[in-house]
């Protein structure tokens, strides 16, 4: 007989062999039905009292818990628990008192209710059934069993009415009843004994037991096994069970004497066999709910017990107990005061690693000693639990309570453990594919109880008070980390079962345990979501069924704001974490959204159907307290397959995922309204309005409340304040630094995997590997992350550079190998990396190997060779042996391995047993990298562990195998051996690190700041998701489901600022409206729309740049609601698509809506060519809707409700699709204007508002306003300019302070129509608009009148006569009534440039000269104007902070730049005329009163500039043809040039500091190439220095004589030494005739401006010219040649001189004019005696060294004569060039003044004589001798320019004083005589009479002699006489 016994500690047993079942008799079942009702408990309600009565519970319901997985691990050293348990006050009773005690069963209820109140002093139940079994056969055959009971009846008998003192007496026959095969007896002893357990009879003390005695066995086990011993197996009769079960039931409830321990285990055991082994249905029912009724009393026991603690410690702590549990001294978390801390732990690493294997091997609580077989324990239980804790007065009785409270915590462990290892048995593969099988209903059963446990009882799970004591140290641990480990390993080995049921409730199992202990099971959750659930999502091959459980699964998490933000805080920002948890999470969901299902509208329509009728798809039932009935008959009744849907199964997952997706949107902005609605209301509060919505009718979404209690939320505050549950505060900051971190590590490794030096350096930059030594790289890829590629660490540490070795060989110094043997060191080394196929490669990692080897163990080998050519040897066998390349092949046998290895050991033999097995091991072991193994290698048909096996045995055990579930199966083994692999290496890797773990680190989400990273991470899943069902489905729900997930996304998206996403998000969405595709647009499109403008009404003030998207679509939509309503489509072009009508056809009627736009280069269609667009009637009536308008509006009419830059973003967007309707409309008749309709709308709407947000605003729309009044469409421009003139009208209302420039501001776009249109009519409105202004508003004018003057101001330019005299007419008028306020609001200057506008019109000269008349009457106008500071009625003027409050800037400034533009840039000869006489009057009339500062401004700004010109002739633009420029400078400039000076003399005292700017003026003037300019210009500098000679001060004729000096530089035409290269010329030639050492006597004295001039030969000069006029006559006649020449003889000519060439020679020829014209004005500045007078000496001297300069340059080039015929031979002139001009006048001009001042007796000049005879006498005797050389035939020109000069000297030295005289007669006599031979001019001749005669009278040579003084007089006389003739005679030569 098969029976299954629960386990002591291993597996259940069971026998294989099959016995056949009869069927129950009908009146069998009808007593099982009967009794079932009276006592199996009832099904549970939700409102369940958590009380311990077992009674209560069967009447009032028990909730009754599903359970979870856990693992069995063998006795190895414990691990610590990865978190600390959490207090959960959730589901904890409030109340303990009026507890039930001594509950019976209800049949006993009835049997005594029958006869009277019962109670335990009635024993005639017991009486009954002891006379039923004395009277029964049984009892006649058994003596002893007659015996029993007749001593029993006695018993009662003798102390009726009370029961017998020893309970013994009564249960011996009831015992020895029990064992007789006579079931009727047998169920009557199991009733009594059910019956007495039930009033506890058996808790009574026998009276020879003491209290205080140790009872052997207690009564109550010999009960519980006597009622066990009565099941034989599934033989035993129903009835007989059914007794067993009750007096089970009666045994575990009763709350008077607790059973706990061995007892409790065997009575839950015993009820688990009847359940599996039980033929009858209804008894296997039965005992299921029996069980579970069981299982729940354990927990709630101890619920209630943690509920009284809780309460002690809150009455003496006011706050949450703690346990005090020492820490390890390694703990790694650092925390010194947490509340539960784990037991010592063996090594591990710092941060240990899980994966599913892991929890095979792993052990978090050392439970040897709390064993199934425990010994029966029995409590009676207080009358009153609570005051036990409060009343107690000792720590000994404290103590006593907890060791008390720990055993029914120990219950509770061992039956929760017990439930766990029943879960993880391995069944064969005929009880897998059978569910009826008594090890799959045993397995099913188990889970369920697990998930009822967890579900019911979860408090018990995470309290900190929920403490048990390890068997190791003693020392309490947490419930949880005590049981975690059997829950992991059975939630590991079943989770991925292919079994559905199984599945199903593992999912639920999961999801209990991510709700309420993911705190505390941190890092086994990450392994099972990524090893598993996320992995089965992910599998093609996973059955419809498991996915669907899955999302049932990843919709409540999706739904819990906490804990998705908690998943993405512990697993996505810790780096520590094998994956980003909620990035992966997304993903996946989001590929299912995705994913392509093609649905009929049938099968659409029977979803939908089945949906609304509530039918779970997948068919799983659900969460509930009570597990569903696994007996055989219920199994059975079930469909073994489900029914095939009529609509594709995938496509509930699809919609499911979108569900979940949408779910976690709503999720997230919940977590982001936690903290953001407090921040927002301040936002709000401290905008002006309060302006926080949009639409503040739209009802806010009210949060939804979680059903999730989240272990946070169950945790009390202190905890997490004080970090008591690994628990970490919720730091944004750090925790963004650490997702940053992770993200650098992840791409760095990603980089390192593609290119290992790239990621090497990346992974340093970052810091993750701190330094370039080789020793930190070493270290990182050795204990670095496991997402590092192994091949790729082989190839990088086998690369030949030293840097790379010396790194590899740092790799390899950290491993270990000392007492190892050398295949295991060798295994351990290759699973560090992947050995790179390279032979140079390999062979530097075995020599490194075999040096590290041999280093740890050196008497292993010989020496280190052997152990590399070993290592060789072993890798080579390993590739021979298991390579797939060498299938095929023969294979190395172990011999010729052993042959291989001779003589390796130092010319020794290794053994060859040790190379024999060796060679085994490799054989049947690989040496390959954990992970890698190829999946094909899976043995099937090893039961290895687990759901895993099930599915492979199932798909064996099945005729026909399921490929889908195979594929499955097949799937699974290689992912758990990939994380077997995976865990084996890091466990490894932690022990190496030889460091304790410490609770893992838990984030406890608090900051809503959290959820933009989020949405970050995975808003392109979200994007994909949403807009791909939309676009695929056509369901209602679906669409709207979508359009929800939008809105939620562009709502977070708005919240955190995200740019991209948020533009993402609303552009997707406003696509998706489908309003530039009519013909496509559907119902779902319309939702699309209504979604839009919900999003635009709720989150407006975050929409920014989006609101562009939103406005468009409300563009087409109007466009659209036109179209639907009859307009014609080809007047309404689409504006996205840029079509622009030209429209001709007037039979379209004018709309109050307006049109749309197509480009220009479309051809205009009329009506006959216009096409439709077909689109559904109920689509365009949607649009048309009052629902869809009335939307519409709500978003403009609220747009006052918007904050400040929210208001900028809507009128910029507004403003751009506004132009794009006007562009895409603009040729057409009606064009487009919906939305510039509605920026005026919003204009009204919004200009309450503060003027700094009213300002940006306008800048916008003043911006819009000028384009829009520039298109060329006459029609946008007069409504645009109307809508302007009512909003300025409005505008102009409110008041403005001064100094303010809002009006001006809004006045703009007049002025720029005005300036850019074209259009008359266009400017003529806009005129009328300023006039109606003016007339209406022109009080309240204030900054607007600079607009309007500059309105005017465009206006007097224009060519048409109505526009300027409308607009004069309009100044005028503001002039004559207006002056004041013009004045007072500081627009003066704006109405003087808008009057010189008009003066400046060339075209109307009447306008021109009335305002040039206004601008001068405006001087006495502003002088006696009130408002002005310069007024004499002002009444004073305030202190002048700048320039601008300078009223000389302000008033007077602008009326002389009048002028002075009007001088400069009129065109009008008249109007520049009078500008310029104007100008100079009014300076000279009030310039007395101007301060010198503003003469400055005065001068610089408005004067000097008129002779710009001079300087670069692009100053004056304004003409048009340099005969215009010619007449401006031949009249306006001229006569402005000398008013200028006669404007400097009269002020001369307010501008002589100035005489540096005037004199630099004059000096251009000069230098102009224009001869008329050059001279009057020469004329203002003498009249400058005529008029002021008597004020010049010595430092004026400093600058004065400054003014020379440049001028003679300016003018030397140093040119013609440079213009002819000098390569054929000979350089002597150029070189002046007179000696080296005359030559650098001239140069040092130019240089020091000496009096010195150099000599001049007479036979060079005389040379010189003739051999200029043999040139000359050379080339009249041509030299014939001596020899035969019959060519033509040609007259040579001149060559062709370019235009630039020529320019060139013009300028040098221009120079030397003007040179020419200094030596002149010097001249007749001298004349003046007053000028000679009062120029000091040294300046004269200064004066003097430049006509020096000037007759050495000219003598140097007449001397010249090659040079000269080269540049008449180049064309440079005529004739050849000569400066005789030049060098005669300036040496004439040098000798007067020269004796002038030799004659001068003034101190002054007298102290200068000597230097003065110096330079006079070798000069008069040079020109004297170059005279008398003179040819006069050829020279005849020559002699006429030097004869002056002759005269001169010989009259100078004839004047000379007596002394002087007779010192140079003997120099001058000669020449003198030599003149004789000349033909002498009469001049000449009397003056050489004069001086021959004043020789004779000095010598005595019989002259008649004269009186002294009648010969000085006659001396004076001459000397005045020729001083004037000589001045005749040189103004006749320069002539």
């Amino acid at each position: 007989m098969p029976t299954i016994s629960l386990p002591e500690g291993d597996a259940v047993r069971s026998e294989n062999d099959s016995i056949s079942r009869p069927q129950t008799p009908p009146s069998r079942a009808s007593s099982f039905h009967s009794v079932q009702d009276r006592e199996l408990p009832p099904i549970p309600t939700d409102q369940s009292p958590a009380t311990p009565s077992a009674s209560k519970a069967i009447a009032d319901g028990i909730p009754l818990p599903i359970g979870a997985d856990g693992l069995d691990q063998p006795k190895s050293s414990p691990e610590p628990p990865l978190t600390p348990t959490r207090t959960s006050s959730w589901n904890a009773p409030t109340s303990v008192s009026g507890q039930a005690r001594g509950r019976v069963t209800s049949e006993a209820l009835a049997t005594n209710n029958a006869a009277g109140q019962v109670t335990i002093s009635s024993m005639v139940f017991v009486v009954q059934a002891l006379e039923t079994i004395g009277a029964s056969k049984e009892a006649k055959k058994r003596k002893q069993l007659s015996d029993a009971v007749q001593k029993a009846v006695d018993a009662i008998r003798e102390t009726a009415p009370e029961p017998p003192a020893d309970p013994n007496v009564v249960f011996e026959p009831l015992r020895l009843a029990c064992t007789s095969t006579n079931s009727q007896l047998v169920t009557t002893a199991l009733d009594c004994i059910g019956k007495l357990i039930s009033y506890s009879y058996f808790s009574i003390v026998p009276p020879h037991v003491h209290e205080g005695q140790e009872q052997p066995q207690p009564l109550i086990e010999r009960a519980i096994e006597t009622i066990c011993d009565c099941f034989k197996g599934d033989s035993t009769p129903d009835t007989v069970q059914l007794q067993i079960v009750k007096a089970l039931l009666a045994a575990v409830l009763n709350d008077k004497v607790v059973v706990h321990g061995a007892g409790l285990l065997k009575a839950i055991r015993q009820t688990y066999n009847i359940f599996l082994l039980s033929r009858s249905s209804a008894n296997q029912q039965t005992a299921q709910g029996t069980l579970t009724q069981m299982v729940h009393t354990v927990f709630e026991r101890v619920k209630v017990r943690l509920a009284v603690k809780e309460a002690h410690a809150g009455q003496k702590n006011e706050s949450a107990l703690s346990v005090q549990i020492p820490h390890s001294d390694n703990d790694s978390t650092g925390n010194k005061d947490e509340s539960i801390s784990p037991p010592p732990s063996g090594d591990s690493g710092p941060q240990e690693k899980i994966t599913l294997q892991s929890f095979e091997n792993r052990k978090s609580f050392d439970d040897e000693r709390i064993t199934d077989a425990a010994p029966t324990t029995v409590n009676r239980n207080r009358k009153h639990l609570a005051g036990t804790y409060s009343d107690a007065a000792s720590d000994s009785s404290e103590s006593s309570q907890e060791d008390e409270d720990e055993v029914y915590i120990k219950d509770a462990f061992l039956v929760f453990r017990a439930m766990c290892k029943l879960s993880i048995k391995t069944l064969p593969a005929e009880q897998i594919a059978d569910l009826k099988s008594h090890g799959m209903r045993s397995k099913l059963l188990s889970l369920h109880l697990i998930h009822v446990i967890l579900l019911n009882h979860i408090n018990v799970f995470v309290s900190p008070l929920s403490t048990i004591k390890s068997s190791s140290g003693g020392e309490p641990t947490g419930f949880i980390h005590a049981v975690k480990q059997y829950l992991c390993l059975s939630l590991s080995r079943n989770a991925a079962s292919a079994v559905g049921h199984v599945f199903e409730v593992c999912c639920e199992i999961f999801w209990l345990i991510l709700s309420n202990m993911r705190v505390m099971l941190k890092k086994e959750i990450e392994v099972f979501l990524k090893e598993i659930y996320l992995t089965i999502l992910d599998n093609k091959h996973s059955s419809v069924q498991q996915k669907t459980c899955l999302l049932n699964i990843l919709e409540k998490l999706c739904s819990d704001p906490r804990a998705l933000v908690e998943i993405y805080l512990n697993y996505d920002c810790d780096d520590s974490a094998l994956d980003n948890m909620f990035q992966r999470l997304i993903e996946h969901l989001a590929k299912i959204a995705t994913s392509h299902v093609p649905i009929t509208d049938v099968q659409l329509h029977a979803y939908v159907e089945q949906a609304q009728k509530g039918k779970s798809v997948s068919g799983y039932r659900g969460s509930s307290s009570l597990p569903p009935s696994l007996s055989t008959a219920s199994i059975a009744a079930a469909p073994t397959t489900p029914v095939e849907p009529t609509f594709p199964q995938e496509f509930p997952l699809k919609k499911q995922s979108l569900d979940c997706l949408v779910n976690v949107l709503q999720s997230m902005v919940e977590w982001s309204q936690k903290d953001l609605a407090d921040a927002l209301q301040h936002t709000a509060d401290m905008e002006d309005g309060g302006r926080d919505s949009l639409d503040n009718s739209h009802p806010s979404q009210t949060p939804r409340v979680s059903t999730v209690i989240t272990p946070t939320a169950t945790t009390p505050h202190n905890e997490l304040a004080n970090d008591s549950n690994g628990s970490s505060l919720d730091d944004y900051n750090e925790l963004e630094k650490a997702k940053q971190r992770k993200t650098a590590l992840m791409e760095s490794i990603r980089q390192f995997n593609f290119k290992p030096k790239r990621g090497v350096k990346a992974l340093i930059q970052h810091g993750f590997i701190e330094s370039s030594a080789p020793e930190d790289i070493a270290t990182f890829l050795l204990k670095g992350p496991i997402a590092l590629d192994k091949a790729m660490i082989g190839e990088y540490l086998g690369e030949g550079h030293a840097e790379n070795i010396a790194i590899m060989h740092s790799f390899v110094d950290m491993m270990d190998f000392t007492k190892m043997r050398f295949v295991d060191a060798l295994r351990r080394f290759l699973q560090s990396f992947r050995l790179p196929g390279e032979a140079q490669k390999i062979d530097r990692f075995m020599l490194k190997f075999a040096e590290r080897y041999i280093s740890g163990n050196p008497n292993a080998f010989a020496n280190a060779d052997t152990a590399y050519v070993l290592a060789y040897s072993v890798i080579m066998l390993n590739t021979d042996q298991h390579s797939e390349k060498l299938k095929g092949k023969a294979r190395m046998t172990k011999e010729d391995f052993i042959k291989n290895n001779r003589g390796i050991n130092d010319n020794a033999d290794l053994p060859e047993e040790y190379l024999g097995s060796i060679y085994d091991e490799i054989r049947t072991n690989e040496i390959v990298l954990e992970g890698e193994r190829e999946a094909s290698k899976i043995d099937f048909n090893a039961h290895t562990s687990g759901g895993l096996v099930e599915g492979i045995g199932r798909v064996i055990y099945n005729a026909g195998r399921d490929l889908e579930r195979d594929a499955y199966v097949i799937a699974s083994n290689e992912m758990a051996n990939k994380t077997e692999q995976l865990f084996k290496s890091l466990l490894k890797a932690q022990k190496r690190g030889n460091s304790a773990s410490g609770l893992p680190r838990y984030i406890s989400a608090s900051s809503s700041r959290h959820v933009g990273p989020m949405f970050e991470v995975s808003w392109m899943s979200f994007l994909s998701s949403l807009s791909g069902s939309a676009q695929e489905s056509n369901d209602v729900a679906t669409i709207r489901q979508c359009m929800e997930g939008f809105r939620l996304a562009i709502k977070i998206a708005c919240t955190f600022e995200l740019e991209t996403e948020r533009t993402a998000f609303v552009s997707a969405l406003a696509k998706f409206t489908h309003l530039n595709n009519l013909s496509e647009m559907k119902a779902k499109n319309v939702e699309a729309l209504r979604a839009l403008l919900d999003v635009a009404l709720t989150e407006g003030n975050l929409l920014k740049s989006s609101w562009w998207d939103v406005l468009m679509c409300i563009s087409q939509l109007e466009r659209f609601q036109l179209i639907s309503g009859g307009v014609d489509e080809g007047a309404l072009p689409d504006v996205t698509q840029g079509r622009i009508i030209h429209s001709d056809d007037a039979s379209i009627k004018p709309r109050a809506s307006i049109s749309s736009q197509r480009p220009s280069s479309v051809r205009t269609r009329g009506r006959a060519h216009s096409t439709y667009t077909t689109y559904a009637a109920e689509v365009a009536e949607e649009s048309r809707s009052q629902e869809m308008v009335n939307a519409v509006e709500r978003i403009f009419f609220n747009t006052s409700k918007l904050n400040g830059a929210a208001i900028v973003s809507f009128v910029d967007a507004l403003s751009k699709v506004s132009w794009q309707e006007i562009q895409s409309s603009g040729q057409s008749e009606h064009p487009r204007m919906f939305s510039l309709q509605k920026l005026v709308e919003i204009s009204y709407h919004n200009m309450d508002r503060i003027r700094v947000e009213w300002s940006t605003i306008w800048a916008i729309l003043g911006e819009h306003f000028n384009q829009v009044g520039c298109h060329p469409n006459t029609h946008i421009v007069f409504f645009a300019l109307d809508s302007l003139r009512q909003l300025a009208m409005q505008f102009l209302e409110k008041p403005e302070l001064p100094h303010f420039k809002f009006q001006k501001e809004f006045l703009k776009p007049f002025e720029h129509v005005m300036t850019n249109s074209t259009v008359v009519p266009v400017k003529d409105m806009v005129l009328s608009c300023l006039h109606q202004m003016l007339s209406a508003r022109g009080d309240n004018i204030r900054s607007g009148w600079g607009t309007m003057f500059g309105v005017f101001t465009t206006a007097a330019k224009e060519n048409y006569p109505s526009i300027v005299n409308q607009a004069f007419d309009s100044v005028r008028k503001i002039y004559r009534d207006r002056f004041g306020v013009i004045v007072q609001q500081g627009s003066f200057p704006d109405m003087i440039i808008c009057l010189t506008q008009f003066s400046k019109n060339q075209r109307f000269q009447k306008v021109s000269l009335q305002a040039i008349e206004t601008l001068k009457g405006t001087v006495p106008v502003m002088l006696a104007c009130p408002e002005c500071p310069l007024s004499q009625t002002s009444k004073g003027s305030a202190p002048v902070r700048t320039i601008n409050d300078d009223p000389m800037v302000t008033f007077w400034f602008p009326v002389l730049f009048a002028f002075h533009d009007i001088l400069m840039t009129g065109e009008d000869l008249e109007a520049r005329t009078r500008a310029l006489s104007y100008l100079f009057d009014t300076l000279v009339s009030h310039g007395a009163g101007f301060p010198p500062d503003f003469w400055d401004t005065v001068c610089h700004e408005l004067l000097f500039p008129i002779f710009l010109v001079l300087k670069s002739r692009s100053e004056m633009v304004q003409f048009n043809s340099q005969e215009q420029v010619g007449l401006w400078l031949s009249t306006t400039m001229i006569q402005a040039l000398r008013n200028l000076i006669a404007l400097l003399t009269h002020f001369f005292d307010q501008l002589e500091r100035m005489l540096e700017n005037f004199l630099e003026l004059l000096v251009t003037c000069i230098c102009q190439e224009n001869d008329t300019i050059a001279r009057i210009g020469s004329s203002c500098l003498q009249q400058l220095i005529l008029q002021s000679v008597n004020k010049l001060q010595p430092e004026h004729w400093s600058k004065i004589v400054t003014a020379f000096v440049q001028l003679f530089e300016t003018t030397t035409a140093n040119q013609l030494f440079s213009a002819i290269p000098t390569g054929g010329r000979n350089t002597s030639s150029t070189q002046p005739v007179a000696s080296i050492s005359e030559a650098a006597t001239d140069e040092e004295d130019e240089e020091n401006n000496s009096l010195a001039i150099g000599g001049l030969s007479s036979g060079n000069a005389e040379e010189a010219d003739e051999e200029a006029h043999e040139g000359e006559e050379a080339m009249r006649n041509p030299i014939i040649a001596e020899l035969e020449d019959y060519r033509p003889q040609q007259l040579p000519q001149q060559p062709v001189v370019t235009a630039a060439r020529r320019r060139f020679f013009n300028k040098i020829i221009t120079k030397c004019v003007l040179q020419l014209l200094m030596i002149e004005t010097v001249s007749e500045l001298f004349q003046n005696d007053q000028v000679y007078n009062q120029i000091p000496s040294a300046e004269l001297l200064r004066l003097m060294a430049l006509l020096k300069k000037s007759f050495s340059f000219a003598r140097r080039f007449n001397s010249d004569k090659e040079l000269r015929m080269k540049l008449w031979r180049e064309g440079f002139m005529r004739q050849p060039p000569n400066l005789l001009k030049q060098e005669s006048g300036s040496a004439s001009t040098y000798v007067s003044i020269l004796l002038r001042m030799y004659h001068d007796e003034k101190p002054e000049r007298r102290q200068s004589k000597a230097a003065i005879e110096d330079a006079l006498i070798p000069l008069c005797v040079d020109i004297i001798r170059g005279f008398v050389v003179l040819d006069e035939e050829t020279q005849q020109r020559n002699i006429l320019a030097w004869r002056p000069v002759v005269v001169d000297v010989l009259e100078g030295y004839t004047n000379f004083p007596e002394a002087d005289f007779s010192r140079h007669i003997e120099t001058f006599y000669p020449l003198s005589v030599d003149l004789l031979s000349r033909e002498l001019g009469p001049e000449t001749r009397i003056a050489l009479q004069s001086l021959l005669r004043r020789i004779g009278e000095v010598k005595s040579l019989g002259v008649m002699s004269r009186g002294r003084g009648g010969r000085r007089g006659s001396e004076l006389s001459v000397r005045n006489g020729v001083t004037g003739l000589k001045t005749r005679r040189l103004s006749h030569a320069q002539g």
